[in-house]
């Protein structure tokens, strides 16, 4: 009797806590929920928005909806998609996320005009929603606990596998040195060719480089993608 007394008191105890964890998790997206209402400049939209939209051509180019930041930023995108926006040979699209107070934005442009692969472009921000302030590449590394040499070693070490696997291939000649395969890559600065989005609380980097193959290997490179995730 005494342990059933001492079961039906447990299942009590749980139930109550597991309503407390329920309550005070609706009232923190609540919180949440109303913090990033209260960013809006116009409550119509979201923070996030497609300003313009051509299906026809895949073109989405997105706007920031943030009181005091987003005439600077949407400018900046503005002037990036303007070179291809009336262009056919081109795809625009755009991802955005947000992870705490952590709001990320990455804008492509995959441009078809050249033969081969596609030239990819991009465009990115990080911004912090409490602070209401972009992110440079050093808050970013200070979030995540990297530097400068700790990209250019992964990278590094990243495209090398790559180089190695093209030479086993037969895709590129074993006579080919490393350096002037990320130079015919056009793999030459890593760090200010990166872009950078958090997703799933994860470091992406967009790396932004060229492929140029002959036909029979773009599928191959294409495999290798530009999005490299920070372990």
């Amino acid at each position: 009797m005494k342990k059933r007394r001492n079961l039906i008191k447990s299942y009590i105890l749980f139930v109550v806590v597991f309503i407390i964890i329920l309550l005070t998790y609706g009232i923190y997206l609540l919180s949440n929920k109303n913090d990033t209402k209260s960013l809006l400049i116009n409550k119509s939209y979201n923070i996030i928005y497609t300003s313009y939209e051509d299906k026809v051509n895949e073109k989405q180019v997105p706007a920031v909806n943030i009181k005091g930041i987003s005439k600077e930023i949407n400018t900046n995108i503005n002037n990036f998609v303007s070179p291809y926006i009336d262009k056919k040979t081109n795809r625009i699209y755009y991802l955005n996320e947000i992870n705490g107070n952590i709001l990320s934005l990455i804008i492509v442009i995959e441009n078809y005009e050249k033969e081969g692969p596609a030239d990819y472009k991009y465009l990115s921000y990080n911004i912090n929603l409490k602070e209401l302030k972009v992110l440079s590449n050093q808050d970013i590394y200070k979030l995540f606990g990297i530097s400068d040499e700790y990209l250019l070693r992964m990278f590094y070490d990243k495209f090398k596998i790559y180089y190695e696997d093209s030479i086993n291939k037969g895709i590129i000649k074993s006579n080919v040195s490393y350096d002037n395969y990320l130079k015919s890559h056009e793999i030459t600065n890593f760090i200010n060719e990166s872009y950078y989005y958090i997703s799933n609380s994860k470091l992406h980097v967009y790396l932004d480089y060229n492929e140029w193959t002959s036909d029979e290997t773009e599928n191959y490179y294409v495999s290798i993608g530009h999005d490299f995730e920070i372990e």
